[in-house]
């Protein structure tokens, strides 16, 4: 029997090969059926397609759907696996429904789970914080502060892998469950049934990462509960595709769409809750400025008899507020400090139908907006987490404004640029006051640079886009609205003066008027390290360039260029930094850069009206491969397109790596063709990566292709891997020849590897290299094709190497295989009545054996 198959590589994947084959035909079935059936082209259809999740993505269906119609339910089946559920998207957050209409191509993600069972060694603790003196996590602040109160207890009942824990929880505690408290294979509020959560508990997110599986599990009724945490270590996975996903860290991006967390309330606290009340605090735009302020003015009063927390104060109109609340952590130095608590009361928590609402602003879940100045009265009840509000027109106090002014934002001139965003405010930033209700700055503003007026680091009485006056004049927009907050950014460069207008009642009223001097006054920077983020295909992480620095490479001082290709619809930005920031900061959270947004185009790129502008990102409208100019000079920056081919250019690919020639030496280049090009090598074990030339990549240094580009077709992709200390090299884990498919005709590099489909040895007295035979020789596809010399009179055969022939042997190829198609089949004879061939005219002849029938096929053909 011949396949596709071959030796223990071949094991390894097998069943991809026979069910991407399945998926062909059910693929093909479906496609003629459809256009049978199709009266018109006035019927539009969409391609879904069905995946397998753990495999790789491997598609195990596709379907056309009629717009409107919905996708198929059906149950894959897979040796050795249960199937678990469909979902509409990869990061497994959405199981997928199948009762909308399909409206778009659409991918389902299926995922399965291991038959096996898999003992579970881990520990697992709940790790948290509470405000309250008798609870396990009081003082913990999220640390493994007392192993023996906090572990989990192996309990394995019913043949899986559970842990239990049983204590006691009082309201507004905060947890989740992990390993250690690096919160490594964390389980928070995700891993619950949230139904049967519902009035125990409710989720808190993290506001680094909203994936509900990491948010907080917060208590919502007091209680003694146990917990119980079910796993299935053979089913964990890793969010790979994270920004911040890394080998080292792999372990903190560990998740299982099969764990849960089930509760049980046995009752009431066995231990009553302490009966200090919490101090809860005020904090806001005008109150506090946004700072923390614990003095009594700021501090709720409880109410021990009603069990009720109350405040009263004086708010003018347009103060943003909230409250909240410290606990305590003990630290390394053993003394005990404040952190964020678990009381957060913004408009999710205000009592909307005992509330006065028409004098509030209750936008959902952010901070709480007076619309009317007076005096609001609080009462807050922990047990309903209900804060109501109560308005009084009473305003004795009356508004009397800061004092203080900075400007405060990012951008390439000084002293905006310094400022970071209020983390580092100096008298540079300050404005002059002129008088109490009259502040001024007089400063070079760039294009793109972003800004409001803040009474300090904290932004407390921001004043930004909204507060400007006349942001258009003669039909110029000087400055524009950047984003959905109220920054403002700069569209024409110069030397400007603003004025910040403060209104004696209330900070609604506040404006802020500019006049342009002229221009810039400042020479400025224009060096920088600049990268391209664009849009990814799938999930939400942004894919960032390698480093670009301007004048490099040739370029002019404060120039540097980008080339890339894009498909109709793709976004992309781009941000820079001082030059010389480290890797791992650019795109992070505390270091995101400074933007380069769409709004930013130029005037001098022949293709700009190729792209358009959303939110704040560049959008291709006209598919094709583009160079990008990004340019410092002038006072201000510009994005021009100027450069622009239909086509993905071709390019030129080298290999590099031990895994390869035992050296980081160059291999030969192989030049593509379509945007693809393709090499069979054969690779030890070990490291390697590859190298692209071309006008696509970096003049200089070409750009890397290293194991982030691994694709998804590759039959043999899964025995290629990433190194075990992290980076961007692949490791070859089998030794072995392969077919090495680099496709960049897309706009991005993939590279996919593919075990050969047969291997033949040439073997005889007609060949050098006698009955010995040569190696075995790789063949990919259904046609063997190899050019030799033969010796007149000599014997040979072959043999062939696939699943189903003998493993040590291969199937023996002669006589009895010989074709009628090749033009020198007429120089060779069979030798007695065996299967051996014996070469009647020596020469140089090509050997092709087709694989594609029931049977070999042997042919001969002249050589020219």
């Amino acid at each position: 029997m011949k396949t596709t198959i071959l030796k223990d590589v071949k094991k390894i994947i097998k069943n991809i090969l026979f069910a991407a084959l399945a998926a062909l035909l059910v693929f093909s079935c479906i496609g003629f059926v459809a256009c049978r059936q199709k009266p018109s082209d006035e019927v539009t259809e969409y391609k879904v397609t069905y995946v397998d999740i753990t495999e790789d993505n491997k598609v195990l269906k596709t379907e056309d759907v009629a717009e409107g119609n919905k996708a198929t339910v059906w149950t894959p089946e897979k040796e050795g696996y249960t199937f678990v559920q469909w979902y509409a998207t990869p990061d497994m957050l959405h199981v997928f429904e199948f009762d909308k209409a399909i409206m778009q191509d659409t991918t389902v993600y299926g995922y399965f789970t291991s038959a096996a069972f898999e003992e579970d060694t881990r520990t697992f603790y709940i790790l948290g914080s509470s405000s309250d003196e008798n609870s396990v996590l009081y003082g913990t602040s999220y640390k493994l502060t007392n192993e023996t109160a906090q572990k989990l207890v192996k309990t394995d009942k019913n043949g899986s892998n559970e842990y239990s824990i049983t204590l006691d929880l009082y309201l507004g505690d905060a947890f989740q469950i992990a390993i250690n408290d690096s919160f490594e294979n964390q389980r928070g509020y995700g891993y619950l049934d949230a139904a049967a959560a519902e009035g125990y508990f409710g989720g808190k997110p993290n506001f680094l990462d909203p994936n509900p599986r990491k948010a907080d599990i917060v208590v919502e009724r007091a209680g003694n509960y146990t917990f119980t945490l079910t796993t299935h270590p053979w089913s964990d996975a890793y969010e790979t595709d994270h920004a911040s996903y890394s080998e080292e860290k792999k372990e903190n991006f560990n998740f299982n769409v099969e764990d849960t967390i089930s509760f049980v309330r046995n009752g009431d606290p066995i231990v009553a809750p302490s009966d200090a009340p919490l101090e809860i605090y005020v904090k806001g735009a005008y109150i506090t400025g946004w700072q923390h302020k614990t003095s009594q003015e700021f501090t709720m009063v409880y109410d021990a008899e009603k069990d009720v927390y109350t405040y009263s104060h004086e708010f003018v109109a347009g103060d943003a507020f909230m409250f909240y609340n410290f606990t305590k952590y003990l630290g390394e130095d053993n003394k005990w400090h404040n952190t964020l608590g678990s009381v957060c009361l913004n408009t999710d928590t205000v009592d909307k139908e005992q509330s006065d609402a028409e004098a509030l602003e209750l936008k959902p879940s952010t901070n709480i907006v007076a619309k009317k100045s007076g005096t609001y009265s609080f009462v807050y009840d922990r047990n309903t987490d209900k804060l109501t509000i109560k308005y009084d027109s009473a305003f004795t106090q009356g508004y009397m404004p800061a004092d203080t002014w900075y400007i405060s934002g990012s951008g390439i001139t000084e002293p905006l640029k310094s400022s970071a965003f209020g983390n580092n405010l100096t008298d540079s930033q300050k404005l002059s006051k002129e008088s109490a209700y009259l502040f001024k700055i007089t400063l070079d503003l760039a294009r793109g640079d972003l800004f409001q007026i803040v009474m300090n680091g904290s932004y407390g009485g921001q004043h930004g886009y909204a507060n400007i006056i006349d942001p258009v004049k003669d039909n110029i927009s000087y400055f524009a609205l950047a984003g959905d907050g109220n920054n403002a950014r700069v569209e024409v460069s110069g030397n400007y003066t603003l004025t910040l207008n403060l209104d004696k009642d209330t900070p609604l009223n506040d404006t802020i008027t500019w006049v342009r001097n002229g221009d810039i006054i400042q020479t400025l920077p224009v060096a920088y390290d600049v990268f391209m983020k664009t849009q990814p295909d799938e999930g939400s992480t942004w894919i960032i360039s390698e480093r670009h620095s301007t004048g490099a490479d040739g370029m002019k001082e404060g120039i540097v260029e980008f080339r890339a290709f894009f498909l109709a619809g793709k976004q992309f930005c781009f941000i820079y930094y001082e030059p010389g920031v480290k890797a791992e900061e650019v795109g992070s959270y505390f270091n995101p850069g400074m933007l380069i947004s769409g709004a930013m185009i130029g005037t001098d790129g022949k293709y700009n009206d190729n792209f358009g502008v959303f939110e704040n990102n560049f959008v291709c409208n006209v598919q094709g491969f583009y160079v990008m100019r990004v340019d410092f000079n002038g006072g201000e920056i510009k994005v021009d397109f100027v450069g622009y081919q239909k086509t993905m250019p071709e390019f030129e690919a080298v290999i590099k790596g031990p895994a390869n020639d035992g050296t980081w030496n160059n291999s030969q280049r192989y030049a593509s063709k379509n945007g693809k090009t393709e090499m069979i090598l054969k690779l030890s074990k070990g490291e390697f990566g590859f190298t692209l030339y071309g006008d696509a990549m970096d003049p200089k240094y070409g750009d890397y292709v290293g194991f982030d580009k691994i694709g998804t077709n590759g039959n043999a992709n899964k025995l290629f891997t990433q190194p075990e200390n992290g980076g961007n090299n692949i490791v070859c884990t089998v030794e072995g020849t392969y077919k090495i498919v680099i496709d960049y005709s897309t706009g991005a590099p993939v590279v996919d590897f593919y075990v050969p489909d047969w291997e033949v040895i040439v073997k005889g007295s007609a060949f050098d290299v006698g009955w010995n035979g040569t190696d075995r020789l790789p063949s990919f596809g259904s046609r063997f094709e190899l050019e030799y010399d033969f010796i007149e009179g000599g014997e040979f055969g072959f043999a062939v190497f696939g699943d189903g022939a003998d493993p040590k042997y291969g199937d023996y190829v002669g006589w009895r295989y010989m074709g009628k198609n090749g033009d020198a089949n007429q120089f060779f004879s069979q030798k007695g009545n065996g299967n051996n061939i014996v070469c009647n005219k020596g020469g140089r002849y090509k050997i092709v054996i087709d694989f594609s029938g029931d049977d070999y096929v042997l042919d001969f053909y002249l050589v020219a």
